[in-house]
């Protein structure tokens, strides 16, 4: 009950500065998606988001089509960073006091939300802070799987973000790790998320595009992107994931087919 009262008070003083909270500008790009044709996955698919949410804003429609394609059983969901440094926790005075694994766990209960709508297995969310058992970001952990994966599995399309045109040096970081198993051979199947702005960048042959085309997928992205917007403190869910990047959400609103760019480049 005590612990409830508290999350009911912070959730109180979140509201009150939640006007003050900016996002990231998004350049929207028209994009033609008439001559592009997607390679197949492989048998087995592994996304890696460096923090939650990542996987929604870049990659919502993707996750519908691996599934569809692969069978939930082969797709999975590795998170590289706790994604407790985002910018709702570290401009608010609020949030100073909760530790930060419970910043952690708040992020978290949106990101297995949204996952579960999209039809992923709770077996295979794999988070990196509970495998290491530390917090923070975890590149090294993150190169080990991508090596176990394709040991283990053998047939395996890698996601993750691209090492170059993306504004966030942990995401570039995140895409260097997956780049350089594959310049190296250790890997067969690389791709890379994009964000629409850096679109252009890619030659139109590098780039694959995957919509939410039918009424049941459209819905099952919608209820995803929406966990992250959805507040709920019995739930311990805040909107902290459209707080912190609402721009970047309101433009995957805005695509009615909730468009997802992956790089083969």
């Amino acid at each position: 009950m005590k612990k409830n009262n508290s999350i009911k008070i912070i959730f109180s003083l979140f509201l009150l500065l939640i006007i003050g909270i900016t996002g990231t500008t998004l350049i929207a790009q028209d994009i033609d998606t008439t001559k592009i044709k997607n390679k197949e996955f492989n048998e087995n698919v592994v996304f890696y988001p460096q923090h939650q949410d990542d996987e929604i804003l870049w990659g919502v429609s993707a996750i519908t089509k691996a599934i569809e394609e692969c069978g939930a059983d082969n797709v999975y969901i590795v998170l590289v960073s706790d994604g407790s440094g985002v910018n709702v926790f570290t401009r608010n005075p609020i949030f100073t006091k909760i530790p930060r694994k419970e910043k952690e766990k708040l992020r978290n209960n949106e990101f297995k939300a949204a996952l579960q709508e999209l039809g992923v297995k709770d077996k295979n969310i794999i988070i990196l802070a509970d495998e290491d058992n530390k917090l923070g970001t975890h590149y090294e952990l993150m190169e080990k799987t991508i090596l176990k994966f394709e040991q283990e599995l053998g047939s395996v399309t890698h996601i993750a973000h691209h090492y170059k045109y993306d504004d966030h040096i942990m995401h570039r970081k995140n895409g260097e790790v997956l780049k350089r198993l594959r310049d190296e051979h250790k890997i067969k199947d690389a791709r890379y998320f994009m964000k629409p702005k850096y679109v252009k960048d890619i030659p139109e042959e590098k780039r694959e595009y995957y919509k939410s085309e039918t009424e049941e997928e459209r819905d099952k992205a919608k209820k995803a992107i929406n966990q992250y917007k959805t507040i709920d403190v019995n739930k311990g869910k805040l909107g902290i994931g459209y707080t912190s990047a609402h721009s970047y959400f309101d433009n995957l609103y805005k695509d009615p087919n909730y468009t997802s760019v992956l790089s083969v480049y």
